[in-house]
């Protein structure tokens, strides 16, 4: 085996210059990528999360609290692709015209349209209830599906329900009605 003069490299070996050297350039890198690191922290958006997180609904109203007095007429309608409902009977009751507007008012369980001079609805050459597309989205209403039409004529106010919104309502009144039935201890 030869040795090596200094200075001399050998193959696959550093003299103790370059390793010296390579030492402070790693310090120095590491010092460097700490910076940079800290500053990409600080300006870096947060990671979002891996699952999406569902958006917060929008508040909702409540449903308009019509008089005890009120005469009201009902029916029972599927949605069109479109988003129209149509029932001539109740749309006849509250007396809409086409040109009418309309404006809309969203609850948690149903839409509520009625006349407004400044509503941004627009009641169609014939008439029917036509449901946004936003409102539709919010409530999981698709084509095909039965809305129930509650109309308060005199007011010329119509509130169309989802049929899980009505399958709620009677699950809770029968189960207040069942409730009330208990013996009381």
């Amino acid at each position: 085996m030869r040795s090596s003069t200094p200075g001399e490299q050998r193959p696959g070996h550093l003299t103790g210059t370059i390793r010296r050297d390579l030492k402070l350039m790693n310090t120095r890198t590491t010092e460097n990528d700490k910076a940079a690191q800290q500053i990409i922290t600080a300006l870096a958006l947060p990671v979002a999360s891996r699952a999406p997180v569902a958006p917060r609904p929008l508040p909702l109203s409540r449903l308009p609290r019509l008089p005890r007095e009120t005469s009201m007429m009902y029916g029972i309608a599927r949605v069109d692709p479109s988003g129209r409902v149509t029932s001539r009977g109740i749309t006849g009751a509250v007396r809409w015209r086409p040109g009418d507007r309309l404006a809309m008012t969203l609850t948690p369980s149903a839409v509520v349209l009625f006349p407004s001079p400044g509503g941004l609805l627009r009641v169609p050459r014939r008439p029917c209830i036509a449901i946004p597309v936003t409102a539709r989205r919010l409530l999981s209403i698709t084509p095909g599906d039965e809305m129930l039409l509650a109309a308060a004529p005199e007011y010329r106010i119509v509130i169309a329900h989802t049929m899980q919104a009505m399958e709620d309502m009677l699950a809770s009144f029968y189960a207040q009605i069942a409730a009330d039935e208990l013996p009381q201890p």
